[in-house]
């Protein structure tokens, strides 16, 4: 059996910037403008990631799937679509604030966000040992690879910054230490945007410490 994850690193950047916005939201004085500003901006990334995530498991990881053992996918499709449904309703709350909501409001509206975080925690949790592992069974490692590989470059480089803000510090020294090999040899300005990008977000040495 191929042993290449290929939802692992995605859905650890995932949970940490839901956890994020969960704790900011949770701290956040939905009468304060600079406050809800800050809580708007961290959103308008998340739901970016989340969008993007979605569309590339649907290109390129469960039309891959399908195409290898039929109906294999399904599962998984009709948990995207209802979870776009559920965060854009989210993503419309969220717009809707303008720092002049009650207490009682932006809490209505963080239980709203929590009611979904729960529900793409579950669905992410199914992928990773369902749905992971018809592709760890189906696929050999060398495609897999080829695979992620491919994801990554096509990937806008502004989302892949914005993913890897949340990916490095989500990840162990052993998997971080993997992923800057392969970022090496991007061109020298890429290479810097990349570290400009996760250096503000790692422990002091920790990005020495993996990088080597």
């Amino acid at each position: 059996m191929a042993m290449h994850r290929s939802y692992a690193a995605s859905h650890k950047g995932l949970r940490n910037i839901l956890g994020q916005f969960s704790l900011l939201a949770g701290r956040t004085d939905y009468g304060n403008p600079a406050d809800v500003q800050r809580l708007k901006a961290l959103g308008d990334e998340l739901f970016m990631l989340l969008t993007h995530h979605l569309h590339t498991e649907n290109d390129h990881l469960l039309a891959l799937l399908e195409q290898r053992v039929p109906g294999a996918a399904q599962h998984d499709l009709r948990d995207h679509e209802e979870l776009e449904v559920i965060q854009q309703d989210v993503a419309d709350r969220l717009a809707r604030l303008d720092g002049t909501q009650t207490a009682l409001e932006g809490h209505a509206f963080y239980l709203a966000f929590t009611a979904f975080q729960g529900r793409y925690l579950g669905h992410i949790h199914h992928e990773e040992v369902v749905t992971e592992e018809l592709l760890l069974t189906h696929f050999t490692e060398a495609e897999l690879i080829a695979n992620s590989e491919r994801i990554v470059q096509q990937v806008e480089f502004p989302v892949l910054l914005a993913s890897l803000k949340y990916i490095v510090p989500a990840q162990s020294r052993a998997e971080n230490r993997a992923l800057f090999a392969q970022l090496r040899n991007a061109p020298p300005e890429a290479w810097n945007a990349v570290m400009d990008a996760v250096r503000p977000v790692m422990e002091a040495g920790e990005l020495e410490a993996v990088v080597g």
